[in-house]
């Protein structure tokens, strides 16, 4: 097993339930992808991971006003 993949082990093992089922569903949806990633999609992808590393976040059950 590869170095990234062991630390992410660690890392899911650490996650609650309802984290881990998010984790879940991108892993299930980036697994599926078709294409490679453009750069513009890197760019996107990098400046969600320094908005997180921030703490500048929003979780969807925190603003959503109606059961989805």
């Amino acid at each position: 097993m590869s170095t990234v993949k062991r630390e992410l082990t660690k890392v899911v093992e650490e996650l609650s339930e309802d984290e881990s089922g998010l984790l879940l569903k991108f892993a299930e949806w980036l697994k599926d992808q078709e294409e490679e990633f453009t750069d513009k999609d890197l760019a996107i992808l990098h400046r969600g991971e320094q908005q997180i590393r921030k703490g500048e976040i929003v979780w969807w059950r925190d603003v959503k006003r109606t059961q989805v």
